[in-house]
């Protein structure tokens, strides 16, 4: 595991270091200040310095397409570990990347794939998870500190999700789909998404071992691809 003060993105940390010098996994970076944090779809980071974890984790030739819906699943669960090993209840795990608690976000996962002749050679797994920050520009955030009334020691959260991410990463899919089914958010509701330029509600059943949501229209099941729809909420 290693520490920093402050870098421009663990991930672009972690990714470059890998092209560089080869590591292997189990490898994890950490910093206490992100100066370009990313989120998915390019959304900026929100977190206090020294308050959240940010971490990267690495993955050494994580297999096919096909297993990269995996590292999601992998690293959502263990996020959720150290949240109900804390006493917090109501945590969901929102399709594709994000964790929240009841309403509100309080971690997200941003996953960078390095390629060799189409195949993936290694995936890098961001987490952020807010810890101790207490105060958000966004309504719809929360961290633990909110939710416990405690400060936590985020050097200790953050080894037990290092432990919790690369246990739950040796299990098989099959395992983990069951798991993620259990907490999904929203499962069972109409939610609305926006899909090629118009409102749709759809109601949510499940996460598929492809990485897909499969959701009811008018009582007929389809599935939703991450990247071709938008959560309303």
């Amino acid at each position: 595991m290693e520490f920093l003060n402050e870098v421009e993105s663990t991930n672009t940390y972690l990714k470059e270091k890998v092209r560089k010098q080869g590591l292997v996994s189990p490898y994890c970076v950490t910093a206490a200040v992100q100066s370009h944090g990313k989120g998915q779809r390019e959304k900026v980071w929100e977190s206090k310095p020294y308050d959240n974890i940010l971490a990267s984790f690495l993955v050494n030739k994580p297999g096919g397409f096909n297993d990269l819906s995996k590292l999601n699943y992998v690293a959502a669960l263990a996020v959720v570990d150290c949240l109900q090993n804390a006493g917090i209840a109501h945590v969901a795990i929102k399709w594709p990347n994000d964790v929240y608690v009841a309403d509100k976000k309080i971690a997200g996962i941003l996953i960078e794939n390095s390629l060799t002749a189409n195949e993936v050679k290694n995936a890098v797994v961001g987490i952020g998870l807010n810890v101790n920050q207490v105060q958000f520009a966004s309504f719809n955030a929360t961290s633990m500190a909110l939710k416990t009334t405690k400060t936590w020691d985020t050097t200790q959260v953050l080894h037990q999700l290092y432990d919790t991410f690369y246990y739950y990463l040796k299990q098989d899919l099959s395992k983990l789909l069951l798991s993620v089914n259990e907490l999904l958010f929203k499962k069972n509701e109409p939610v609305t998404f926006e899909q090629d330029g118009r409102m749709m509600e759809y109601k949510i059943k499940a996460v598929l071992a492809n990485g897909n949501l499969a959701v009811l229209l008018n009582e007929n099941q389809i599935e939703l691809e991450h990247h071709k729809v938008k959560w309303i909420l």
